[in-house]
């Protein structure tokens, strides 16, 4: 008992000398926390750990932290467990040991500490050394979210958000994310901006908040105000201010960002004109395999625009984003093999281009195939397939498209 009360006179900030007078040398505060904790208390082993493991007023030492850590842990010491729990599960100075950190963190768990009900729950929703049970991770995650852990509450709302595990309840969800965003949980006050976006079309409170989570440097929040601000959704259009946005993002490396602050520089939007500037934004999208920005470096290389001619550069933009499905693409590399403009002249190729594209609406492919099967009389049914794409094409707006049907309908009822 003696030595239990001399800990607890220590953890005030003193101690006490033979002679009754007080002491506070870090020195004996140390040696009154080694003699207890050698002594088996179980609160003085923890502490010794911790000043240990962070080298507070001795030399650090990882292992003789764990040691007591270890100690403190095997006579219930919750926070001495849930360290221990993190110790093996990142093998920090111990061989990593998934199993050995889950033993310890439920544990910790049982007796309350919120974090290892948080973490608990995270192995079983991911089943990561444990088989993956969502209820018992929603079990953990609520668990610690009652006792106010931001990152279980925000989990909690997106598992009611979609319906993942629990029945879909968008106001359950939202009870929870404003939980998390009063401690300020980025990516909660990003959620609740999209549930007033996407869900109650409340676009005016989706800007408050999405604007919270931009303002503290969430890159999506950050994409998502430009472009709310871009189209005038839910504010007014400021192209100026989108833009500025928009950089923030990209600067981050938000790839959509990357592409929109290219077509800023690219066709002065909300910024004045470079396409230097362009070149630049659009190749770093484009590195990361975003088609729109692959399909405007290929066009600034086959124009020269930012940078000089490259034909070469041009097709092989135009490639990764045609072969991603971008219609504009296709389009343009039909007409670089029809041409043979910086490649190989080869029709059969340029069809098979322009078809991609024609397919997907993409009109001026389709008048283009309606031209190319009219003037190829090789086969009889090529009169029909060009009429064919003429009509796909002149529904769509084509004018080039509608004269072509009215002189074909003119000459047909001439030759009858």
């Amino acid at each position: 008992m003696r030595v239990l009360i001399l800990f607890i006179v220590f953890l005030l900030g003193g101690c006490v000398s033979s002679d009754g007078s007080s002491e506070s040398s870090p020195d004996s505060a140390i040696e009154w926390h080694r003699k207890a904790a050698e002594q088996g208390v179980a609160d003085a082993q923890y502490t010794l750990g911790t000043l240990y493991d962070y080298g507070i007023d001795v030399p650090k030492n990882r292992q003789e932290a764990i040691k007591w850590y270890r100690k403190a842990a095997e006579q219930g010491i919750a926070n001495a467990q849930y360290t221990l729990g993190t110790l093996y599960d990142y093998g920090i100075d111990v061989p990593k040991n998934r199993q050995e950190a889950i033993k310890w963190y439920r544990k910790a768990a049982e007796q309350g500490v919120a974090d290892a009900q948080y973490t608990l729950g995270t192995l079983y929703d991911y089943g990561i050394g444990v088989p993956k049970n969502r209820q018992e991770a929603i079990k953990w995650y609520r668990k610690a979210a009652e006792q106010g852990v931001a990152d279980a509450q925000y989990t909690l709302g997106t598992l009611y958000d979609y319906g993942i595990g629990v029945p879909e309840n968008r106001q359950e969800a939202l009870d929870w994310y404003y939980l998390a965003a009063e401690q300020n949980h980025v990516d909660a006050l990003y959620a609740i901006g999209m549930i007033f976006h996407s869900t109650k079309e409340d676009y005016p409170e989706a800007i408050y908040w999405i604007k919270k989570a931009a303002d503290m440097g969430l890159d999506e929040a950050q994409y998502d105000l430009a472009r709310m601000l871009s189209f005038g959704v839910g504010t007014e259009e400021n192209k100026q201010q989108a833009f500025i946005w928009y950089l923030k993002a990209a600067e981050q490396g938000h790839v959509a960002a990357q592409f929109y602050v290219g077509s800023a520089y690219d066709f002065a939007s909300g910024v004045a004109e470079n396409k230097a500037n362009a070149f630049v934004w659009y190749q770093k999208a484009a590195n990361e395999g975003n088609a729109k920005a692959q399909f405007h470096l290929g066009s600034m290389y086959e124009l020269g625009e930012g940078t000089t001619v490259n034909k070469a550069k041009a097709i092989r933009c135009y490639l990764k984003a045609a072969e991603q499905g971008l219609p504009d693409a296709q389009h343009n590399l039909g007409v670089m093999f029809e041409l043979g403009d910086g490649v190989v002249k080869n029709m059969s190729e340029a069809i098979t281009w322009y078809t991609a594209a024609a397919k997907q609406g993409n009109a001026e492919s389709q008048y283009v195939l309606g031209t190319i099967y009219e003037s190829d009389k090789s086969e009889p049914q090529n009169l029909h397939i060009a009429d064919m794409w003429y009509q796909g094409a002149a529904a769509l707006g084509h004018k080039k498209a509608l004269e072509a049907l009215k002189q074909n309908s003119t000459e047909s009822r001439t030759v009858h």
